[in-house]
């Protein structure tokens, strides 16, 4: 029997000894505790054409994914049959994916099998699934927790295979031992900890040298009345073999802040957040090496402090936030002057702790001695708030308003503005490649309005433009090639209707346009149509045909390139 099977053995054993050696509450008055389940089904199947670079391709995708849930009194047993063969993004995978069993009761819990983990703003532990970028971070193992009123305690160990979404083939695997806790002496005021040891193993498709990490945090939190803050420290020790420590930069210690304070009142509320993750601050030329084994771990996923949004630009090309390596802040400032009108305020700005130059170093009277290119940093110390004016320091910052207004009963009007400036810094080689920075910049316009034309019926429009300069669509004029000279300047339009019949049926267009003609194929137009119907209770369809621009999607810091694609979609979402 193999590990994941031993495991999930194990489990039922323990939390079947544990249901029986506690007298369950009949449900039906027979003594016998009562059988219920929940099922789910998500069908996803897509054909068409996907850009992969400049270059387009067949792409057909097949996912499906059913979950069930049996409750037995205090006991859960669930799990997920998954089939995604191909998948759209990710790991293919044909077979049961999650499965675990479960036991609550008066505040106690132990579950064995799949799990995901968060530890509390996410320095040490943060585990999730997000497949719309084909991310995963699941953990195989046991875990056993307690809960009430002025106490919490959980303890966890197990094995991750994560695979790596930049990578065809490389998966990563870590064995996971861990255990947290919160007091709360009083009502409002917590103060609790954390410590995590993670063995990153060898595998072929891996690590080639295995690791050890050791994460430690300590966090408080208060909330009185109107008021609330956070404070969280976080510190990693590493033990890396002398031959990686030689080979690459690497650091045996790093460490993370977070603070959060907040006010919130009836007509203004105001949050300030900062940042300084310093979990491996590393030499330009290993910033991009995402398999370096010092670096933030894949389940490190700490709080952004990077603004969200729902709209088509307002969202586009968000900042990619590096754990590793970034001190920053955010601002939110909510203000409701009258009932029918709210304005939302938000600022953010972030950097790396260092800057560098390139330096070379001649070669000496060794033998094979040879010159070799080297970085030196500028500053005395890392940074401790980030600097927006300086560009070795790749700064990005960002500020919008939107404002939302109740113009009648059935007719809501929305405004937005937003300024994003992303820069980064690139140190270059000494030699043939001069130090540069890679700039975006863009202002974006939304203006939305929602009109409730009955009780069943209503229209929902946005429409946003946009002006934006990337030097990455900079390009010099080839007639040979028939490409035209660019200066990086130009504008994005996009417009979004829908129709929905609650709560039985909408339809929607999607609609997008660049002036650019450096996108994927050149393509300057996209558009979508799309409905969804319900059927039933239980069943919800969705169609889409059309063309969908590329772009960089983010969830909770972690970002990948989702490529143009043209062609029909269909999804069927069950739930009995």
């Amino acid at each position: 029997m193999n590990l994941p099977l031993r495991l999930f053995a194990a489990l039922l054993a323990f939390a079947s000894a544990l249901a029986v050696s506690i007298p369950a509450v009949a449900q039906n008055g027979t003594g016998i505790p009562r059988i219920d389940y929940s099922l789910s089904n998500e069908f996803r199947y897509g054909i068409g054409e996907r850009y992969e670079g400049e270059n387009p391709f067949r792409k057909e995708y097949l996912e499906n994914l059913f979950n069930t849930r049996f409750f037995v009194g205090d006991f859960t047993l669930g799990f997920r049959a998954q089939i995604d063969k191909p998948r759209e993004y990710g790991r293919d995978t044909v077979g049961i994916k999650e499965y675990y069993a479960e036991f609550r009761r008066d505040g106690l819990s132990a579950r064995a099998g799949n799990f995901y983990n968060l530890i509390g703003r996410g320095l040490v532990m943060n585990s999730f699934e997000s497949r719309p970028i084909g991310f995963d971070a699941p953990t195989l193992g046991v875990k056993l927790g307690y809960d009430d009123a002025d106490f919490s305690a959980q303890a966890f160990g197990g094995l991750m295979d994560f695979a790596d979404i930049l990578s065809n083939t490389r998966v990563e695997q870590y064995l996971l031992r861990g255990a947290s806790g919160e007091v709360r002496p009083t009502t409002g005021v917590g103060v609790g900890g954390s410590y995590l040891a993670v063995s990153g193993q060898r595998t072929p498709n891996g690590f080639r040298r295995p690791f050890d990490s050791y994460l430690r945090e300590i966090f408080t939190r208060l909330n009185y009345k109107q008021l609330s803050a956070y404070l969280n420290y976080a510190d990693k020790r590493n033990q890396i073999s002398d031959f990686v420590r030689q080979t690459g930069d690497s650091n045996e210690r790093g460490n993370g802040w977070y603070g959060m304070l907040g006010y919130t009142g009836e007509m203004l509320s105001v949050t300030a957040q900062y940042k300084s993750y310093q979990l491996d601050l590393v030499k330009p030329n290993f910033q991009g090496a995402s398999d370096r084994q010092s670096r933030a771990l894949p389940f490190q996923n700490a709080p952004t402090l990077v603004p969200e949004y729902s709209k088509a630009l307002l969202d586009r090309n968000p900042h990619a936030v590096d754990f590793s390596d970034e001190v920053g802040f955010m601002v939110d400032v909510i203000l409701t002057p009258m009932e029918e009108l709210s304005v939302t305020l938000q600022g953010a700005g972030a950097s790396r702790h260092n800057a560098w130059q390139t330096v070379i170093i001649p070669a000496d009277t060794t033998p094979n001695s040879k010159e070799r290119t080297d970085y030196q940093r500028l500053n005395e110390s890392p940074l401790k708030f980030p600097s927006l004016s300086d560009i070795t320091y790749s700064p990005y910052w960002e500020a919008s308003a939107h404002a939302e207004y109740d113009a009648s009963e059935d007719l809501t009007l929305g405004l937005a503005v937003q300024r994003r400036d992303n820069r980064v810094y690139r140190e270059g080689d000494g030699k043939l490649i001069a130090p540069h920075s890679e700039d975006y910049t863009a202002s974006t316009l939304m203006l939305e309005g929602e009109y409730a034309i009955t009780n069943r019926h209503n229209l929902h429009a946005i429409f946003e433009v946009q002006d934006v300069f990337d030097t990455k669509k900079k390009t010099a004029a080839n007639d040979s090639l028939g490409i035209k000279a660019s200066d990086g300047n130009f504008n994005n339009v996009a417009l979004t209707l829908e129709f929905t019949s609650s709560p039985k049926w909408s339809v929607a267009g999607r609609f997008e346009y660049t002036t650019t003609e450096s996108e994927q194929g050149g393509q300057q137009l996209w558009g979508t149509l799309s409905g969804t119907y319900r059927i039933g209770d239980a069943h919800t369809l969705s169609l889409e045909y059309g063309s969908t621009r590329a772009g960089i999607v983010c969830t909770g810091g972690v970002c990948r390139l989702v490529n143009s694609f043209t062609g029909f979609r269909i999804g069927v979402v069950s739930k009995l």
